[in-house]
């Protein structure tokens, strides 16, 4: 199949901004919180940070927040042209490159729905959510940038156990009952010029194609 492919960031966002989430230990979280934005004596400004528009994607990375020193998930937002400036500077791919950013885009995880196998929400076959690295300079602008902090580590922990429910019943309503407290997460287009776009495979491109190959292969 010759059809050029692009890949889609779905994110919850709005007028003033777009939301992220990370997983953290306590002691960060709780620094994070009160002062609205990340430091602190254990956080660590330049080393390589991932930030991910998915909720799903976090719940999967952090067990739901129960992976050791990955216990509270917070929900942060940076304004569009913060973000834009973030994507600039990002290389697109996985493995080498982007010393300062990095785009990956992995398989896209099913917040509704659990794995067969105990891993966190299901994959989601042939649908890709976009990771963003920061590091060094990058992760230093990112922390400046932030407009509002969030934890939403109750929310995780309660989606963790109705995946456990579903997963000995899945005829069992119980995300039913969570609905309208999960983000709306929709298409986003990143504040950012066409070529920019072009790199990170989100208009028609050889790097697009390339990121809808791993998508088929996932």
């Amino acid at each position: 199949m010759n059809e050029q492919q692009v890949q889609v960031i779905n994110t919850e966002w709005d007028d003033e901004g777009v939301y992220f989430y990370q997983a953290y230990n306590d002691e960060i979280a709780d620094w994070a919180l009160e002062y609205q934005t990340l430091g602190g004596p254990a956080f660590k400004p330049t080393r390589m940070t991932w930030i991910k528009p998915s909720f799903a994607w976090v719940l999967y990375r952090s067990g739901y927040g129960r992976k050791k020193n990955q216990e509270r998930i917070l929900k942060i937002k940076l304004g569009h042209d913060s973000l834009g400036q973030l994507l600039s500077c990002c290389t697109c791919g996985h493995g080498n490159g982007g010393t300062l950013g990095r785009v990956q885009w992995d398989p896209e995880r099913d917040i509704l729905t659990p794995g067969s196998k105990g891993e966190g929400p299901r994959k989601m076959v042939g649908t890709r959510a976009i990771q963003i690295g920061l590091s060094k300079s990058l992760s230093e602008t990112y922390v400046a940038s932030i407009l509002q902090i969030e934890d939403v580590t109750d929310l995780a922990s309660r989606i963790g156990e109705a995946h456990g429910t579903l997963a000995k019943n899945p005829e069992a309503g119980v995300m039913e009952e969570l609905l309208f407290e999960l983000p709306l997460e929709r298409p986003y287009i990143p504040h950012v010029d066409q070529n920019v776009l072009l790199h990170l495979a989100l208009v028609p491109s050889p790097i697009a194609n390339a990121a809808a190959q791993l998508q088929q292969h996932s």
